[in-house]
């Protein structure tokens, strides 16, 4: 039997008759790169997260520049009425939202709302088209989260594209 314990080893993968491969440019500058791509206008905060707006929403990227090449997906909102004031109701949607989609997660910190979709890009991934699907999904999850949070049946209105959270974005 195998060690549970011991991670398996997943170094780079020799090619062109076992010479190392190109490195690549480095992910946070790819993420700006299919921004703009994808018509935004990227800049980098105080905090070297790449910032930028989303249908009208501020969000933000951070990138891991190292072999791991996390990619993370995220928006921090302010929770007003009509939400809840009970942490543990609030603490309670995010675990249901949680628990049933598992590239978005939500997180409650005070009167914050962050929701997040974290991805590990192999060598060479298409960030345009990760970012492409990842924007949308965050704030379906912001849209999902705050319609359980206030007792609203998701299927009564019409899709993630026609209604936008009542919580204003925050930096």
């Amino acid at each position: 039997m195998s060690d549970p314990t011991a991670l398996p080893n997943f170094g780079p993968t020799p090619t062109n008759g076992g010479a190392q491969p190109e490195p690549e440019t480095p992910l946070s500058d790819r993420v700006q790169d299919a921004l703009r791509e994808l018509g935004l206008e990227p800049s980098v905060d105080d905090e070297g997260d790449i910032a930028f707006l989303f249908s009208e929403q501020q969000m933000f990227v951070r990138c891991q520049d190292d072999e791991s090449n996390v990619l993370r997906v995220f928006g921090q909102w302010a929770l007003e009425d009509p939400v809840p004031t009970d942490p543990m109701e609030r603490l309670q949607v995010s675990n249901d939202l949680n628990v049933a989609f598992n590239l978005v997660k939500a997180a409650v910190a005070g009167d914050t709302l962050l929701v997040t979709s974290e991805h590990i890009l192999p060598r060479g991934a298409d960030v345009r088209g990760l970012l492409g699907l990842a924007l949308p999904l965050v704030l379906q999850g912001v849209q999902l989260w705050h319609q359980r949070a206030t007792g609203q049946d998701p299927d009564a209105q019409g899709g993630p594209d026609e209604a936008t959270p009542d919580a204003g974005p925050q930096a």
